[in-house]
């Protein structure tokens, strides 16, 4: 039954996640859908700072906390050139 649930909610945020990126860089979507796109990528990405910022307050590990940091910069950076890359990309 677990593998099921872990299936089901991975195939929903690899869609939300795969949508929102081919959205973002498509022509043929408005740009109100695309910016609404950004916006859900932003969300799922706070959500994942989010669920990292707990995990390294309830462990007393200095390397985790570390390392759930650089993770966290690194997906937060990666959305951000990405997003800045496809708008600036538009703008021309």
């Amino acid at each position: 039954m677990e593998l099921l649930i872990e299936l089901i909610v991975e195939f929903i945020f690899e869609g939300l996640v795969e949508g929102s990126l081919v959205g973002m860089e498509s022509k043929k979507v408005p740009m109100s859908l695309r910016i609404l796109a950004a916006v859900v990528l932003s969300a799922l990405l706070i959500g994942v700072g989010v669920i990292f910022v707990f995990l390294g307050l309830t462990d007393d590990s200095v390397a985790l906390r570390i390392l759930l940091g650089v993770v966290f910069a690194g997906l937060f950076g990666g959305l951000t050139w990405k997003i800045c890359k496809v708008f600036k990309k538009k703008r021309q």
